[in-house]
C-alpha cells in the first residue's frame, strides 16, 4: 500500500505541491500507516477528475487544502512521531486558511463553485485583462464647450453684420468657452494625478492635439486660399487692383519682420523645453518661450494700432484682420498653455502629455506664422 500511494503522489499535477510533498514524506517515511487507505482512494478520484477543468483558473478560487485534509510536514529537526500513535492531531494537521473556520461543504457543491468561477473568469477575462481605458464619469464640459463656441460664432456673425449687442454676445460666447476648458482641464489632470491614464490614454490624448491642429489647419487653409484668390483676380469692383485702390499694404520689413523672428526664436526654445534633462534648463526655456509669445502679441497689437486701414475697409481689410487675427488667437491659447506647463512642470519635473501637446501646438503656431507672413506680407496678396 506505501509503494502504490508513493506512486501515485509522484504522477499528481504540479499545482498541488505544498500538501503533496508534506503528503509524501510521511508515506516514505512509514509515519502514515493505515490512514493512507482512507487517502489512496480520494487521490485516484482527483486524479481521474483533474483534466475536467482548467487548474489556473480554479486555483485562486478553491485550493486542494480546502477539500483534503493536509498533513503536518516533519523537518530533520523535529522529532518524528511513532509510528503506533494514532491520534489524528499527530498525524492530521489544522488547515492554516480562514476557509477552515467556515462550515463543512459537500465535494459536489465545493466542484460546483471551482466550476462556475472557472467558467466565469474565462468569459470575463478579455474584458477586464485588456481594457486599457479608464471609465470617465457622465461630464458636462463637451456640451457646455459647444455651446459657448456656437454662441461666440452667433455673436461674431451678428458683429460683422452690425447687429446690435452682438460684440457683447461673442464676448460672453469666448468667455464661457475659455472657462470650461479650464474647467475640462483641471479634471483631466486630477485624472492624471489619479494614475488613471494608461500608455494608451496617453497617446490618444496627443492624437486629440494632432487632430486638433488638422482641423485648424483647414481653418487656415480657408483664410489663406481666400487671400490668394482675391490677390491673383481682382474683380471690377475694386478696379482690378491688388491691394485696392487707396489702401496701402503693410510691408514686410517692418513690424512683420520682427514678429518673424520673435517666433523663430521661440520654436528653438521651445525645442529646447522639450528635450531638456535639467529642470532649471526647461523652466528656461519654457520661460523664454512664454516671454517670446507675448512679445509677439504685444508687436501685433502695435501693427494693428498703427495700420492705415481697418477691418471694414474692403476685402483686403478683413482678409487681412481675419486671417492675422485667427492667428494672434492662436497665439495667445498657446501662450496660455505654456503658462500651464510652467506651473505644472515643478511638481513632476517630467514633461508629461500637457507639454508635449503644449510644444507640438506651439510648433504648429510657428508654422502657420511662415504661410502668413509669406502670402499676406511678402507677396502682398
Amino acid at each position: 500500500m506505501r509503494k502504490s500511494a508513493l506512486q501515485l503522489l509522484q504522477r499528481l499535477p504540479g499545482t498541488l505541491a505544498p500538501e503533496v510533498k508534506g503528503l509524501r514524506h510521511l508515506v516514505s517515511n512509514n509515519v502514515i500507516g493505515g490512514e493512507v487507505q482512507s487517502v489512496v482512494p480520494f487521490l485516484h478520484r482527483k486524479k481521474q477528475d483533474h483534466g475536467a477543468f482548467n487548474p489556473k483558473l480554479c486555483m485562486s478560487s478553491m485550493s486542494f487544502a480546502s477539500q483534503v485534509p493536509t498533513v503536518k510536514t516533519v523537518h530533520k529537526d523535529e522529532p518524528v512521531a511513532p509510528k503506533d500513535v494514532t491520534s489524528a492531531e499527530m498525524i492530521i494537521a489544522r488547515i492554516p486558511l480562514a476557509l477552515s473556520a467556515l462550515p463543512p461543504r459537500s465535494m459536489a457543491s465545493v466542484q460546483r463553485s471551482m466550476a462556475s468561477a472557472a467558467i466565469s473568469d474565462a468569459q470575463h477575462a478579455p474584458y477586464w485583462v485588456n481594457h486599457p481605458y479608464h471609465i470617465l464619469p457622465p461630464s458636462p464640459w463637451p456640451a457646455l464647450a459647444g455651446f459657448g463656441a456656437g454662441v461666440a460664432a452667433l455673436g461674431m456673425i451678428a458683429f460683422f453684420h452690425s447687429i446690435p449687442g452682438g460684440g457683447a454676445l461673442m464676448l460672453t460666447g469666448l468667455l464661457s468657452t475659455g472657462l470650461t476648458s479650464i474647467a475640462w482641464w483641471r479634471d483631466c489632470i486630477i485624472e492624471s494625478d489619479m494614475g488613471m491614464h494608461t500608455e494608451v490614454v496617453k497617446r490618444n490624448l496627443i492624437q486629440g492635439v494632432w487632430l486638433f491642429m488638422a482641423s485648424e489647419t483647414s481653418l487656415f487653409f480657408g483664410l489663406l486660399w481666400a487671400c490668394v484668390h482675391l490677390g491673383m483676380s481682382p474683380n471690377v469692383n475694386i478696379q482690378m487692383q491688388w491691394p485696392p485702390v487707396g489702401i496701402e499694404a503693410v510691408g514686410w520689413d517692418k513690424r512683420a519682420l520682427v514678429m518673424s523672428a520673435v517666433l523663430a526664436a521661440s520654436y528653438y526654445s521651445a525645442n529646447v523645453a522639450m528635450v531638456a534633462k535639467d529642470p532649471k534648463v526647461v523652466m528656461g526655456a519654457l520661460a523664454t518661450t512664454f516671454g517670446l509669445g507675448v512679445l509677439f502679441l504685444g508687436d501685433q497689437y502695435l501693427e494693428y494700432s498703427t495700420a492705415p486701414f481697418n477691418l471694414t475697409d474692403g476685402p483686403y481689410g478683413s482678409t487681412f484682420y481675419m486671417t492675422t487675427g485667427f492667428h494672434g488667437l492662436h497665439v495667445f491659447l498657446g501662450v496660455c498653455w505654456l503658462a500651464a506647463c510652467m506651473a505644472m512642470y515643478p511638481r513632476y519635473n517630467n514633461p508629461g502629455v500637457g507639454m508635449k501637446g503644449g510644444i507640438l501646438y506651439w510648433h504648429f503656431v510657428d508654422i502657420v506664422w511662415i504661410a502668413v507672413y509669406g502670402i499676406i506680407y511678402v507677396a502682398q496678396l
